[in-house]
Formats: C-alpha cells, structure tokens, sequence
C-alpha cells in the first residue's frame, strides 16, 4: 500500500510517499481503507520532533473510509466508518481499534467526516466535558475560525449558549455566519476589551491570549484550553476552575457530532483538499498557521 512515511524528523520534506507493508488488525480491531484523513497540528508537531516519536511512522490520526476486514464485534465489512487511526492516516490502509471509530453517516462525505475526530471532539470535551457548559451561558471562545474554534462556536450555540468568538478582520464574516452573537477582532480590540463576566472561555490559541481569557471570565467559572499552560495560580485564586486537556476518542461522541453535521446544524469547514501526495504541503500550509477550519488529504477515490 501507499503510505506517506518519515524517517527522520524535520520540515515537511521529510514526508515521503512509499510502498509499505499493509497493517494487520488485531482483536478488537478494524482494517479501513483509507478515502480521506485530515491534518491536526499534532501530526506536524510530532513530524518536527516536538512530541516523541519513534521512526519510520506513518503520521496522521483523522480516517474516514470502509471497513476492508473486520476483527470486532459489531464491525462489519463494507461498513464506512470514521474516527481515529491506529497505525496513521496519511495510508492507503489503517488498522484502528473499534473503540475509537464511529460509523459515518450516508449524509456526511468521507472528507468531511475525516475532519471531525480530532477537532471535533477537542471542542466537544472542551466545552461540556471539562467546560461544563449548559443553555444560558455564555461561552468565550478564542480561534474561532480554527480547526477546532469553528466547531467549538456551533456547538456552543447548539447547547443554547451565548457565544463570543475571536479572530482576525478575515475571519469575521466566516465566523458571525456560524451563528455566533458576538465577535472579536483581536486586531482592533482585546478580549477583556469587549466583553467580560462569561462563564466558559476556551483557549485553542495560547499565549499572551490565554491570560487575557482568564481575565474575562466571570468568578467561579471555567478557563479551558488546548495550547499550552493555564494560569492555574490566578485562576485558582478567583474560584476559577481550569482544564488544560488531551482528546479522548469517544465513539458515541463522534457520532452525535456527526448527526449535528448530517442534520444540517454543524458546518464542517474544509479549507482545501490535497490528494495524499501532497501531504507535505497540507503540512506547510497547516503550520504557517491561520488555516479557516480544515486540510484534509484525499487518500481514495
């Protein structure tokens, strides 16, 4: 099979496309053929030797194909299914285990479907699982154009609550098109600037942003975040609560996610689709930063 490789870690040259083994399922696991996957800062901050990792890998944890063979109860073959990859998405095949996937809607594309896993419950866990967030309050949310912020933003409002995203002058349409009530232009104005006292503020941008965040967020609420350390001392010393987290796969979340998409509540936006080879662009254009929602890479016809 075809699969984008790296030996070595390094720039994005250092994906390359090979001829490899295909994997193996084990117990419990799935074999899918690969139609799409979908780039996440991690594979790229993994590739550059940020994270640890052991070479060669194939990179890549967004699938979205068929089930080709089936060691799992309840998986069958010829299924299209979604989720995370076990052995890396950047291939033509990955076995994964059936408690990380979820099976895909008829009404939602491979390549959006590819862009959900990792983005998707990132801003799912972030808002209710760690964030607590309920109908009537009011939810910061900074990235809002982002991977993970677009998400974040249309789940909030789907909950009922007041949503508040930031971003750049470019993004503003995009972003109060998702249905947010409020937005921030972080070039003109910042957070605490604009709005104040919320119950939930979400970091997916890190930074000088992040302590901005804390100081709009009301007493006694909630400062969640995704890149890089929280100011736990002052949260902690104004009965704020703050969740600095990993993502969990979770196969019933992903498949409410992808019901909201196939319903027509969720937007998945998709910045350009690459065929796989092209992979080391996707990651060059992923890491330049300021990417509206997602890459995704086609795999399969």
């Amino acid at each position: 099979m075809r699969a984008a490789v790296i030996h070595r870690t390094g720039g994005p040259e250092v994906l390359q496309l090979e001829e490899v083994p295909r994997p193996e399922p084990a117990d419990g696991e799935v074999l899918i053929r690969v139609h799409a996957a979908s780039v996440n800062p991690i594979d790229w901050k993994r590739r550059r030797g940020d994270r640890t990792l052991e070479v060669p890998a194939v990179l890549g944890r967004d699938v979205s194909g068929t089930v080709a063979v089936s060691r799992a109860a309840g998986c069958v073959e010829g299924d299209a299914v979604f989720g995370t990859a076990g052995t890396g998405g950047y291939a033509e095949y990955t076995a994964s285990s059936a408690d990380q996937i979820a099976r895909k809607p008829d009404a939602v594309t491979h390549e959006q479907a590819a862009a959900i896993p990792v983005a998707g419950l990132t801003a799912w866990q972030g808002l209710f699982d760690h964030g607590g967030l309920t109908a009537g309050q009011t939810a910061l949310v900074a990235g809002a154009a982002g991977g993970v912020g677009h998400f974040a933003v249309q789940f909030a409002r789907y909950a009922g609550a007041r949503t508040i995203g930031t971003g750049s002058t470019a993004n503003r349409d995009f972003v109060l098109g998702l249905g947010v009530d409020h937005y921030i232009d972080y070039t003109r104005e910042g957070a605490t600037d604009a709005v104040a006292g919320v119950d939930l503020a979400y970091d997916t941008v890190g930074g000088e942003t992040t302590t901005a965040l804390l100081d709009a967020v009301r007493d006694g609420g909630v400062l969640a975040g995704i890149a890089g350390p929280l100011p736990e001392d002052a949260a902690r010393a104004r009965g704020i609560s703050s969740h600095r987290f990993r993502m969990n796969p979770s196969p019933d979340e992903l498949a409410r996610i992808a019901g909201l998409v196939a319903q027509g509540d969720v937007h998945v936006e998709i910045a350009d689709v690459l065929p796989l080879a092209e992979v080391a662009r996707a990651h060059a254009i992923s890491e330049a930063g300021h990417v509206r929602g997602k890459l995704v890479l086609r795999v399969a016809a």
